[in-house]
């Protein structure tokens, strides 16, 4: 592929007959491509997903694509893209699946807002990491997350760490 795949993306649906345009489109972790897609005809905007691959073989990129009709299985589209959709009526999600897919969207969203740079958290049960300590207590600050304890009522920074706090039940302090 000789072209960034955004604008390959683009050039797939906003040919001079299609009756699609493209409103944004965004690529995600490198591996998957949401696009919120109008159709002319009707003025429904709904989410185009691309899941991609990348290799070292000549043909060096594939991708599937679907719509959010399919229920897609990954749910981090951005939230700029999820504003520009239309909301859904019975008769265009007969199946439930775009529904179900921009619920686990919000829900992923929602899950991600809760811990906020600057935030302690005390996880219910001590995290273990492969250098065979265990913590409890995490601070984020910026987009770094420090593990730690608490010693009269302060949060006493002992370790940057990489966990994704969201797979576990915890608490604000």
């Amino acid at each position: 592929m000789r072209e960034p795949v955004r604008e390959w993306f683009k050039k797939e649906w906003d040919s001079p007959n299609s009756d699609y345009e493209v409103l944004d489109s965004a690529l995600v972790k490198r591996n998957t491509l949401y696009g919120a897609v109008k159709k002319k005809s009707t003025g429904e905007i709904f989410c185009a997903v691309f899941l991609i691959r990348w290799s070292r073989d000549y043909y060096n990129f594939s991708y599937k694509d679907m719509t959010e009709h399919s229920g897609p299985g990954v749910c981090d589209c951005p939230q700029r893209i999820m504003k520009l959709l239309t909301p859904l009526k019975d008769d265009d999600d007969s199946n439930g699946y775009a529904k179900d897919w921009r619920k686990r969207v919000e829900a992923y969203w929602a899950g991600r807002k809760v811990i906020n740079s600057g935030s302690v958290i005390k996880t219910e049960n001590p995290v273990s990491f492969t250098n065979g300590y265990s913590y409890q207590y995490f601070k984020k600050v910026g987009r770094k997350t420090w593990a730690g304890t608490m010693i009269n009522n302060e949060f006493v920074m002992c370790s940057r760490v990489r966990v994704n706090l969201s797979h576990f039940n915890f608490e604000k302090i």
